[in-house]
């Protein structure tokens, strides 16, 4: 079946290469992709018909006089080419109205387009039309209108925010462009004192501004007005070493103030140079060239970074962020529930990879120079959204696990619950009816993210257990025994003994109970300090305090977790107990009868389950809040 009909008029791709093979094949190759064509002859028939694909003919007046193998030889040839991507028909192109000389002058930006998109010179000729007002000062401005010129735009206004920049560079720019190009017209404004931007804005169809003085003030209004005028912006900015262009900004996508409350403390000290002005007005440039003449674009949830000392870039993913979005949606929900299946981790381990960039939501995600023996260790450190001083950034932690995945996974869940933390009071604001919301603090509300319902929970609930254990412990000193594991059918726990025997370093153990007869277990750490673990069942709990002797003695480090220098413990025989296995299949099991637990004890605990915007649309995890007090007493 073909895909080609007589009346096309078919052009060769930008950027389309062919080769003749040894074997005799042809060997073609475009940035589409690449294929090869097998026949004797082929070589010497694509010879003759890559010059007639100019789209200046027609298949039938290709093919007009040849006999019929010959005219099907041809159709055949040219399907193929077609089929791959490396032709395409001129016949629809919409008509045009450019001068011969802007044609030449430009064709290789119409080429270009066309390397995207059908009708190039018509879209160019849009292109041209366009009205756009250009913000800024000094050389990045020079470079700005410089590159504009460069693109084909002939006619824009100019706006100078600093008087120290030199109009007079921007006419000889102008007359230079109109030796060639005779429509070039700059309109040059100076700013003298306050701008109403809404109304100075509203005859253009974009806005171009750029600035390295960092005037973030300046942006920030302008950016608001055109918002509120519905208008395309497409900043760049040289500001705390480094240099951002984008994002751009339509009236139904993209967000500036998103983006800059989304960068990372810089890693460089680098300062404002000519060449990197340039650069990132040239990137200004080429992104409002190709939304302008419908190429397909980046996300406009992605923003341009330039490292101002090496001159390096990158586009970088970011997020709506939680404040700047304001929608924060929080629902009640049922503690009646069923195990969920988990979902493939590796696509877990991705997705937290797509959140760290020096944009996203994880600063670090990574192993660095940790040791990985005798267990995995995985550094996270994660955006702070409520940032204090100059530290964007919240103190990074280390998770711990028996294989890389594990700790990864623990390590990415850990950042979205810190990057989630300094939301608490947004969150209970928010929460629905029939919350008397004055009623809670902070200090009720925990934070769990997870794959499923039960594990987000679970890691609210063990946060919420941690945290009452630190304010109460001093409470709970009363039935401590020593113990020391006997049978062990607990692979972890097993197997974080074996590690600690290995080192010569197992604890003294002790076992006792939190203010809810939960297990606490009790370790006597290397500085002979009594550190406690309370955990939802004994083997959890006895995981965490193994774990936590592995991680010291691994990094020889020494826990800044709350401790004692004695505990009383009760005048008897070391206890030997058995641990039975943890089945992480039994989660739901252990939550249900921890949630019980508590209603027993007159404590009021609902779950609800959090919505940012940041997190909405991935469906990749689940971040529920625990909310739990003491209930009122009748």
């Amino acid at each position: 079946m073909t895909n080609v009909q007589p009346s096309m008029r078919l052009k060769l791709q930008k950027g389309t290469f062919f080769m003749p093979e040894p074997s005799g094949s042809v060997y073609f190759r475009n940035n589409a992709g690449s294929f090869r064509m097998e026949g004797s002859t082929i070589h010497q028939w694509i010879e003759k018909l890559i010059p007639m694909y100019n789209g200046e003919y027609s298949l039938e007046n290709l093919t007009e006089g040849l006999t019929k193998p010959y005219r099907d030889r041809v159709y055949e040839i040219t399907n193929t080419l077609y089929t791959n991507g490396f032709l395409r028909d001129v016949s629809h192109d919409l008509p045009h109205e450019l001068p011969s000389h802007v044609v030449e002058k430009f064709a290789s930006q119409i080429e270009y387009i066309e390397s995207f998109s059908d009708s190039g010179a018509y879209r160019f000729q849009q292109y041209r039309q366009k009205s756009i007002l250009v913000v800024g000062e000094g050389s990045m401005l020079i470079g700005l209108v410089s590159s504009l010129l460069t693109s084909g735009l002939p006619r824009f206004q100019t706006l100078l925010t600093d008087e120290k920049t030199n109009p007079q560079r921007i006419k000889q720019l102008e007359t230079a462009a109109r030796k060639s190009d005779p429509e070039v017209s700059i309109e040059v404004l100076v700013k003298r004192g306050p701008i109403a931007w809404e109304r100075q804005i509203e005859p253009f169809d974009a806005i171009l501004y750029v600035s390295s003085e960092e005037n973030v003030q300046e942006l920030r209004s302008l950016f608001h007005a055109c918002k509120e005028r519905k208008k395309l912006f497409l900043p760049a900015i040289c500001t705390k070493g480094v240099g951002m262009a984008g994002p751009l900004v339509t009236p139904d996508s993209g967000c500036w103030e998103s983006a800059w409350g989304s960068l990372h403390e810089p890693q460089n000290t680098g300062s404002f140079s000519p060449p990197a002005g340039a650069m990132l007005a040239n990137m200004v440039v080429f992104e409002w060239f190709k939304k302008s003449t419908g190429i397909p674009v980046l996300s406009n949830n992605q923003a341009f970074l330039l490292n101002l000392e090496t001159l390096e870039g990158k586009w970088h993913p970011y997020r709506p962020h939680p404040l700047v979005s304001g929608k924060i949606e929080v629902d009640k929900v049922s503690k009646e529930f069923s195990e969920q299946k988990k979902k493939d981790p590796n696509k877990l381990l991705y997705y937290f990879s797509q959140l760290t960039s020096e944009l996203g939501i994880f600063h670090k995600w990574e192993e660095g120079e940790l040791s990985q023996l005798p267990l995995a260790q995985c550094e996270i450190q994660a955006v702070n959204v409520k940032p204090s001083g100059s530290s964007m950034l919240h103190p990074s932690q280390i998770s711990t696990a028996l294989t890389h995945e594990e700790a990864r996974r623990d390590a990415g869940l850990t950042g979205i619950e810190e990057y989630v933390l300094p939301l608490k009071e947004e969150i209970i604001s928010s929460l629905p009816s029939p919350f008397e919301k004055a009623t809670y603090s902070e200090t009720d509300l925990h934070i769990g993210a997870g794959e499923t319902f039960v594990e987000a929970v679970s890691r609210a609930l063990q946060t919420s257990l941690e945290e009452e254990w630190n304010q109460k412990a001093d409470q709970c000193m009363e039935g401590i025994c020593r113990f020391a594991p006997q049978h062990v059918e607990d692979n972890t726990c097993r197997y974080y003994l074996k590690v600690l025997t290995t080192m010569q370093k197992v604890p003294d153990l002790a076992l006792g109970n939190d203010t809810h007869g939960l297990p606490v277990v009790w370790r006597k750490a290397q500085d002979n300090r009594w550190y406690g673990s309370v955990g939802m069942t004994l083997e959890l709990a006895l995981r965490r305090a193994l774990l936590q002797a592995v991680k010291e003695a691994q990094n020889k480090t020494i826990s800044a977790a709350l401790s004692f220098s004695a505990i009383p413990v009760e005048d008897k025989p070391i206890q030997s107990i058995d641990v039975p296995v943890y089945d992480a299949n039994d989660q739901a099991t252990v939550l249900r009868s921890v949630i019980n637990r508590f209603e027993q004890q007159n404590k009021e605990l609902s779950i609800v389950k959090i919505n940012l915007e940041t997190f909405k649309k991935d469906g990749a995890i689940d971040i529920y809040g625990v909310l739990l007090r003491e209930g009122e007493t009748t």
